[in-house]
């Protein structure tokens, strides 16, 4: 074979194998869509929050941008938007206050609790004084508040871009605005949130994938209202994406 032709053919050989070692692998995406849904049973004192008990359902959208790609790891930004976050919150429904067996008023207390326990009060009272004794009774319930907000904050991290099955790791930051104060009453109705956490992701096919992942999240006010006590969330999300 001539030198030139042997020369050419080689560069061609060198060429593609570059080009192959470039390509991303099967199983990553440039550019990717995603429909997710988040759930926690309750809050609790994980990390900076101090209300419990809210139950939190937050379906959503996402999407991502590859930023980099190796041969162990793709990391992506993502936005994730959140239209409408349901969280169930706990407060005194009604205060009933009886005096000599029947109840004399009642009340539906505005002010959002912290903890929610129905309890009953004894009060003896001062006959002398003609002030009998009395009992004020609270009624524990609950209602569904409404929010939505973004997390233009996002990053990911997927670790052995070229299997079927990735573990992951993640973090976001953002926001909710919801229909009055978040999680008590005099706190704010625009909340700062935070999310970190770690998940698999399994491909079923080269560009389309399901995800399962855990995550903590918070949300307050920063001191933005006269009351900031926080709530933490420990959260299961569900994800399916799909893209090129």
């Amino acid at each position: 074979m001539p030198v030139p032709h042997f020369a050419a053919l080689l560069l061609v050989l060198l060429s593609t194998l570059a080009a192959t070692a470039q390509e991303p692998s099967p199983y990553s995406r440039r550019n990717t869509f995603s429909v997710f849904t988040e759930y926690s049973n309750t809050s609790s004192r994980i990390l900076i929050g101090a209300d419990q008990n809210r139950r939190l359902i937050a379906p959503g959208f996402t999407y991502a941008r590859r930023l980099h790609h190796s041969r162990y790891t793709d990391w992506n930004y993502a936005i994730e938007v959140r239209p409408l976050t349901l969280i169930r919150e706990p407060y005194y429904r009604q205060a009933t206050t009886t005096v000599d067996g029947s109840n004399d008023w009642s009340t539906p207390p505005a002010q959002l609790q912290r903890g929610c326990v129905t309890r009953t009060i004894q009060y003896a009272g001062v006959p002398e004084l003609g002030k009998p004794a009395y009992t004020v009774t609270f009624e524990c319930s609950s209602r569904w508040s409404y929010a939505g907000g973004l997390s233009p904050l996002s990053q990911r991290l997927n670790f052995a871009p070229s299997h079927h099955l990735q573990p992951f790791i993640a973090a976001n930051g953002g926001f909710l605005v919801s229909t009055h104060d978040l999680p008590v009453a005099n706190s704010s109705r625009f909340n700062f949130t935070f999310e970190f956490g770690a998940g698999l992701e399994l491909f079923r096919a080269h560009h389309r994938s399901i995800a399962a992942e855990y995550r903590l999240h918070h949300l307050s006010n920063a001191f933005t209202g006269t009351y900031n006590p926080g709530v933490d969330n420990q959260i299961l999300k569900l994800t399916y994406s799909f893209g090129n």
